[in-house]
């Protein structure tokens, strides 16, 4: 009888030890499903690039500082010798995902008009797809955009283009073209595609 009672016992220590193991296993894989289904995130302290008018003989002036974990896009913007743009990107440093339909920005700015702007190929003068939103002055908004919603553009006109992939994008950054001469800034946080 004591044999059959410590037989019994180890069986069901065994059987408890498995179903740890099972838990634990199925715990495992749930995180790492979890962490799969986690947003594409671009940082806000990525290696901003600065593009402005003066390509083109302009005189506009910007830049991209980053202060606990926000940047913020400004400078003044200018009329004169036909300019009127400024813009900032970065590039991705992985590839996003093929689930992903959305981008999500959360932005802070002046009141002004500005554009959120992707681009599928690396090359500097490469068309770029956009879409405009606005800000409030000093008020945080968030937004979130389906790639159906971008526009294809090539040095301001629009042009015919295959329809935006976000698996396919490669840079991304905002763009000020408002026609308003003066100072300006953006401030934002994470951009996340999901």
């Amino acid at each position: 009888a004591d044999s059959y009672q410590y037989q019994n016992n180890q069986h069901r220590k065994e059987q408890q030890t498995l179903s740890t193991k099972i838990t634990l296993l199925l715990g495992s894989l749930l995180m790492s499903s979890v962490s799969l289904a986690a947003p594409f995130t671009i940082e806000p302290k990525s290696n901003w690039n600065i593009i402005n008018d003066t390509v083109m003989g302009g005189v506009s002036s910007s830049s991209v500082s980053y202060d606990n974990k926000v940047a913020t896009f400004s400078g003044e913007l200018s009329l004169d010798n036909n300019g009127g743009f400024a813009s900032t990107r970065a590039r991705l440093t992985a590839k996003v995902p093929a689930k992903a339909t959305h981008v999500n920005i959360r932005v802070k700015g002046d009141g002004r008009q500005y554009q959120l702007r992707l681009r599928t190929s690396n090359d500097w003068d490469a068309a770029a797809y956009s879409r405009t939103f606005n800000t409030e002055s000093g008020k945080w908004l968030t937004y979130q955009f389906s790639a159906e919603e971008f526009i294809a553009l090539f040095r301001g006109q629009i042009i015919d283009a295959p329809k935006l992939n976000l698996t396919d994008v490669k840079q991304v950054g905002f763009l000020l073209a408002d026609k308003q001469a003066g100072q300006f800034s953006l401030s934002f946080k994470s951009i996340l595609l999901d």
